[in-house]
């Protein structure tokens, strides 16, 4: 089995070969080179993954066996759903402040790659045990926002017009720290229970197939947003 630092950076490096943070949307983002409405289809599409994110917490949630684990499980979800601050609601502000109704937003068909990285997190938690399926979630995909957003919170004074304590944009500079608890917590369970060989080789790929799945969603977004039209090729800044 692997020591406990070299298989952490193992993950890390899995999830960095294809971090979304170097994806060329978010750079065009951090550019002002966007419109609002390009970015507010982003997060269209973002609204149903987080909507199927936390079903997979809760399957988790479900059918984990470590009481310890299960009450982060729990904090988690409790977090996204605070009836004061919901984070969902978070989302439909920042649509509607892009000129994107509510009902746009709920009945929005899901583009390829979106649906793609949709149908592979559900066999994530099917099929694969809990600690490697959580491995793979918050640290291929939560533990992205934290280094996702800072740019983009920086762009939104500086090039869109919204101040930074704007409600319309609370979701992103929330996320930056509720996500790095969360992935800082993800890490910690991933050494603790990934405690053999084959649990540490699964929950590497895992994460990488995570980070590789949401990179394809930022390419099937940027096609869409940018040039209405589906397509599955890096983007030219791109990898």
């Amino acid at each position: 089995m692997l020591a406990t630092e070299t298989f952490l950076e193992q993950l890390r490096q899995a999830r960095d070969a294809t971090h979304s943070k170097h994806h060329p949307f978010f750079r065009k983002w951090a550019r002002g080179e966007l419109t609002k409405r390009q970015m507010g289809f982003y997060m269209v599409m973002h609204y149903h993954f987080v909507t199927q994110y936390l079903n997979w917490l809760a399957y988790l949630w479900a059918h984990c066996p470590v009481d310890a684990v299960k009450q982060d499980l729990l904090r988690n979800l409790a977090e996204e759903e605070d009836p004061q601050d919901r984070h969902m609601d978070m989302i439909l502000d920042f649509c509607r402040a892009c000129g994107y109704s509510e009902e746009e937003v709920r009945t929005a068909p899901l583009l390829p790659w979106t649906e793609a990285l949709t149908d592979w997190g559900w066999r994530l938690v099917y099929q694969q045990p809990w600690p490697v399926a959580l491995t793979g979630l918050t640290i291929g995909l939560e533990s992205q926002p934290p280094d996702i957003f800072p740019p983009l919170v920086e762009s939104f004074p500086k090039y869109y017009g919204w101040a930074p304590d704007d409600p319309a944009v609370r979701f992103f500079a929330g996320h930056i720290a509720a996500d790095t608890v969360h992935s800082a917590r993800g890490f910690q369970i991933a050494a603790q229970y990934c405690d053999t060989p084959a649990l540490q080789q699964a929950a590497v790929a895992a994460v990488a197939a995570a980070s590789k799945k949401r990179w394809q969603h930022m390419n099937g977004v940027y096609w869409y947003a940018l040039y209405g039209r589906q397509d599955d090729t890096p983007p030219e800044e791109g990898r």
